[in-house]
């Protein structure tokens, strides 16, 4: 065979293995092997050489996903204190072939007919060139294998334009923003590089995005500061027409006191009656949180590194965006990269976490989701060991389950029923 003869039967031979890989997922290498013995006529030992070099495609394929976060830019033009983003660089951007090669991996491994694609930074609209070159580059590629693309942006909502708005509404990409609370609250720490606010620009433009996004949710991080007006903060952005909401703690190397989470607990349980009572009213208002059974149980782990990845600026693959935005190459789990390949086998802690449990939490009355990774690393050094803070959130969670279940069935909770002795 010469030197072209042999080059044309190798790229046949790989194109032949990839799609091989694609159609038959669950495939054996010993399976491959038969089958490349007898279409290319090799002898046992060369068949099971490219078997073995195939494995890795027969991997990829095991992947499974549902679910992709872009981070289009680790750049910022706020300076928001408790950012999971540790290291900013005005070079994290994203070009369009990496975008290309994220979305390829997204709908050729996809397990479900809808994915997601969530994109994040730093703060994405800085990049709003490149979402419209993702966007409709995206949904030709899923139409092709018969997927269905829903959207989300996570954004500060300081660089909302019209024209942004117009756009999110015809590729119905909904919008998430981050927001703390009234302005006191948020402009302590969401501020531009000049050291001001901003709470003021986004509430002006609130008004402007229900126009094009009538049903708006917002993430409100209570950090240790906020504990005590987390109450007002959620009323003042439920005047704003804020619908829906993720209200979290602040977390991350700097480890919340037992005193702390007992008193954000008792804050969030008087949210909770705040709540029930603009219910009552028809107030068009979701915490998923609050409308969930106590008993509810979706297993050890997380979807991160399962179902979803998280794909950096320069195309680094990792479980998620908040392991991204760790500073050591053990915390971010770097697993590939979308321009090159990536290493499945590395995902496997992620795939299969139950398998990381800790003795003691096996042993725990209370089934929990082993807390979040990203925390879990930088408070004791390992993914899937839960720090003692996320065991505490976690049960604060727990009992806002359980009270609002009460109040679903018609319990009658009031302020006296929330003190520090009965809850802390």
């Amino acid at each position: 065979m010469g030197i072209s003869d042999r080059g044309t039967w190798l790229e046949q031979a790989a194109f032949f293995i990839g799609e091989y890989a694609r159609t038959n997922p669950g495939c054996s290498p010993r399976v491959l092997a038969d089958v490349l013995q007898r279409k290319y006529f090799l002898d046992n030992e060369d068949a099971e050489k490219l078997a073995r070099l195939a494995e890795r495609e027969l991997s990829r394929a095991k992947l499974g996903l549902a679910a992709l976060e872009l981070n289009l830019t680790f750049k910022c033009n706020l300076t928001c204190e408790y950012c999971f983003v540790h290291e900013k660089s005005a070079r994290g951007r994203m070009n369009f072939t990496t975008a290309r090669n994220a979305v390829d991996l997204l709908v050729e491994q996809a397990a479900f007919p809808m994915v997601n694609i969530t994109l994040i930074g730093g703060e994405p609209l800085l990049e709003f060139d490149l979402i419209k070159q993702i966007v409709p580059y995206a949904l030709e590629a899923a139409k092709k294998r018969s997927l269905t693309v829903t959207w989300a942006v996570t954004t500060n909502g300081t660089l909302v334009t019209e024209d942004i708005l117009k756009f999110f509404s015809q590729y119905k990409i909904n919008i998430l923003l981050s927001m703390d609370g009234g302005p006191e609250t948020h402009d302590r720490y969401r501020r531009t590089k000049n050291g001001e606010g901003t709470w003021h620009k986004i509430a002006y433009s609130i008004p402007m995005m229900k126009m094009y996004q009538p049903w708006l949710g917002v993430r409100m991080t209570v950090s240790n500061a906020a504990i005590e007006s987390m109450r007002e903060d959620f009323k003042q952005l439920v005047n704003l027409g804020i619908n829906q909401f993720i209200i979290a703690p602040a977390q991350g190397a700097k480890s919340w006191s037992r005193e702390e989470i007992t008193r954000y607990g008792l804050n969030l349980l008087k949210i909770l009656l705040d709540y029930h009572a603009l219910k009552r009213k028809g107030v068009p208002v979701f915490i998923e949180e609050f409308e969930k059974d106590e008993n509810e149980y979706s297993g050890w782990g997380c979807r991160a590194g399962s179902t979803s990845l998280a794909v950096a600026p320069n195309g680094d693959v990792s479980p998620c965006s908040k392991l991204l935005g760790l500073t050591g190459e053990a915390g971010r789990c770097i697993v590939g990269n979308v321009n090159t390949e990536i290493d499945v086998h590395l995902l496997e802690p992620f795939k299969n976490p139950i398998s990381r449990q800790q003795e003691n939490c096996k042993r725990c009355s209370r089934k929990c989701t082993g807390g979040c990774y990203a925390v879990n690393f930088e408070q004791t050094g390992d993914h899937f060991t839960p720090s003692e803070e996320n065991c505490l959130f976690w049960v604060v969670c727990q009992e806002a389950k359980r009270i609002s279940g009460m109040m679903r069935s018609g319990y009658n909770v009031h302020n006296r029923f929330i003190t520090k002795e009965r809850w802390g």
